[in-house]
Formats: C-alpha cells, sequence, structure tokens
C-alpha cells in the first residue's frame, strides 16, 4: 500500500477531507465543501464509515471432516458491508461503531464551535478517526503555518482504546506533534470494556483554548532558541536514546551510526521540508521539525499503514513528544 488509509473493494480511498482545512491526504480521498461540512450524513458516506462493526463467535475446526468447536469467550469482529474480518477479541470488548464515533465527535466539535476537518478509516476498517480543527499560527515566518487539531480515534479489533489528544500539523510538511502545555491531561482514553460516554470527555473539550495559547507561545521560544549543528548534533543522541550516555562510548557511537540519527541530521541540516525557513533554520524547532518529519515519514516500519499509526500513537508519537520535552529544556 503506497499510503495509510483504508482502500474499499471499490477502489474508494476511506478518507473524506474538509476542502478549506487543506488537501487530502496524499492527495487522496473525497472533498467536502464548506456548505456540505455540517452533514454529518455526507461525512460518514465520503469518508467510508457508513458500514457497522458486527461480531460472532469464534468458531473452529478441529479434524478433517471439519466438525466445528464454538469458543464462547472470544469473538471475530467483521465489517458489515464486506464481511472482511477486523479482529478476535473478548465477549465483553464493547464495540465502538465508525458512525457512532463520528457523529459524537460531531456533537462536541460543535458544543466547541469547531468543524470536523477529516475523518477516515486504517488497517482495512480496524482502527477509525476523526479531527477538527483548533486553529492556526506561525512561530516566526508566515511561511511556517501551524494548524492545531483534535484527533479522535478508536477501534474494531482490541489494539487501542477510544482516545482523544490535540495535535499539532506544520502545514508545510504534514509532521504531526502532540500538543503540550501546562495545565491539564494532554489527552483522554477509554476503555473498551465500558461504553464509549461522551460526558467523560467534555472537560478535556474545555481545554482547548489553552492548550493552544500554551503550544503557540512554546513553538515561539523554540524558533528564537539558536541551534548550531554541533550541538544539534549532541542533542540528538540524547532525544534518540537517554540512556547512551550512561552506558559508555560504544553505546554513543551506536546512536552515532544508525540510519535514525544520520537521516534526522540530515533533515536539521537543510534536506527537510521547510528546513530553511526562518525560524526553522538553525533553531530548536528545526531540530524538532526534523524529529516529527523523520517519524511520520522516514522512520523504518513494515508498511506506511504502520509508519502512520506508530507516528500519531506508537514509537513514533513517543519519539516526538521525548524530542519536544528535551528542546524546551534548551
Amino acid at each position: 500500500m503506497a499510503h495509510e488509509l483504508t482502500t474499499h473493494v471499490d477502489g474508494r480511498v476511506e478518507f473524506a477531507y474538509h476542502e478549506t482545512h487543506g488537501q487530502g491526504w496524499h492527495k487522496l480521498g473525497q472533498a467536502i465543501s464548506a456548505s456540505d461540512a455540517e452533514n454529518v450524513d455526507i461525512w460518514r458516506e465520503r469518508a467510508g464509515m457508513n458500514w457497522r462493526v458486527q461480531r460472532s463467535k469464534v468458531r473452529y475446526a478441529v479434524d478433517a471432516a471439519g466438525t466445528l468447536v464454538t469458543d464462547a469467550a472470544n469473538h471475530v469482529l467483521f465489517r458489515s458491508d464486506t464481511h472482511a474480518p477486523l479482529g478476535v477479541v473478548s465477549a465483553k470488548y464493547q464495540t465502538v461503531q465508525p458512525a457512532q464515533m463520528l457523529e459524537l465527535f460531531r456533537g462536541l466539535a460543535r458544543a466547541g464551535g469547531l468543524e470536523i476537518s477529516a475523518a477516515g478509516t486504517l488497517f482495512g476498517g480496524s482502527r477509525f478517526w476523526a479531527t477538527a480543527r483548533i486553529g492556526e499560527a506561525s512561530p516566526v515566518s508566515t511561511r511556517d503555518r501551524i494548524g492545531a487539531f483534535l484527533l479522535f480515534a478508536s477501534s474494531a479489533d482490541g489494539s487501542s482504546k477510544t482516545t482523544g489528544r490535540r495535535v499539532a500539523t506544520r502545514v508545510v510538511c504534514n509532521n504531526t506533534l502532540q500538543m503540550a502545555y501546562g495545565e491539564g491531561s494532554a489527552e483522554f482514553s477509554l476503555s473498551h470494556r465500558s461504553k464509549f460516554d461522551p460526558s467523560e470527555v467534555r472537560g478535556f473539550m474545555g481545554l482547548n483554548s489553552a492548550a493552544w495559547d500554551s503550544f503557540r507561545h512554546q513553538i515561539t521560544r523554540l524558533a528564537n532558541i539558536a541551534m548550531p549543528t554541533d550541538e544539534a548534533a549532541e542533542r540528538a543522541i540524547d532525544i534518540l536514546e537517554p540512556s547512551a550516555r550512561k552506558a559508555g562510548f560504544d553505546a554513543i557511537d551506536k546512536v552515532r551510526d544508525s540510519a535514525a540519527y544520520k537521516r534526522v541530521l540530515s533533515l536539521f541540516n537543510g534536506a527537510g521540508i521547510g528546513a530553511d525557513i526562518d525560524g526553522a533554520a538553525g533553531t530548536a524547532w528545526g531540530l524538532l521539525n526534523a524529529f516529527t518529519e523523520y517519524a511520520d515519514h522516514h522512520a523504518r516500519a513494515h508498511s506506511d499503514e504502520n509508519r502512520f499509526a506508530s507516528a500519531q500513537w506508537g514509537n513514533g508519537a513517543t519519539l516526538k513528544n521525548r524530542a519536544l520535552a528535551a528542546l524546551l529544556t534548551a
């Protein structure tokens, strides 16, 4: 797969985006006009989220004759439209429907004066997500615009909880970073062992404005911290492997020889998208963007699907947040 999104059997990519909020991912997906953006039925149809998660008890053959035994403690989840399997979960697993999450997210976004910005599915539909835009700003240069979004996601395979977090996207290269700020929680999560209750996230939504104001101050500060190449090289070691210096010279040399280290420094030193922009070139903000571009577009992964998931919820997200925390101490 050449991109991170589910392709339906009819060839449609299960992704839709608000046409005034930017282009589709890898120029794919279905655009939704501003006049249609309030219609959740249109979002559900064009984002490919108009199917249901269904379930059945697990059955398996125990002999050559095909004798079936039922495992009542586990269920297989599958798509209602294609019957494609999504995952095997316990019988107690509480499913969240794609359309249900989209409807609830739309309601929460509207309550906060926001609009849905994008929505879609990953991994054949086993994960689905939606975003709403909070705001946009530039740390130093008007060429370097940062958009703030709410990202809601859930799964239908037992791999992840229903989560919500604030993320920032550097428009020039679509790098994403979880927004950090001084007060409150940076994200929330709800287990699939309990039913999805939107009332549990209203407090999280109420902090959007404070979170965005704090994050804008952080990125402006980073854009004004000079970062010479030699200092960037040393800080990259500590971010990629925080325990390397305690382990000794061999561990440090191992980091310096790694493909990740070499790629991050190459991106910082001019190869990165937007690396030459005022406020990014030779600054802590530029080094942070080198890490986000690496995690989002260059880190080793089995597929682009895996890299996208890692960059939003896994090791890639952890690396980006570690880089942000480290550089804020510069």
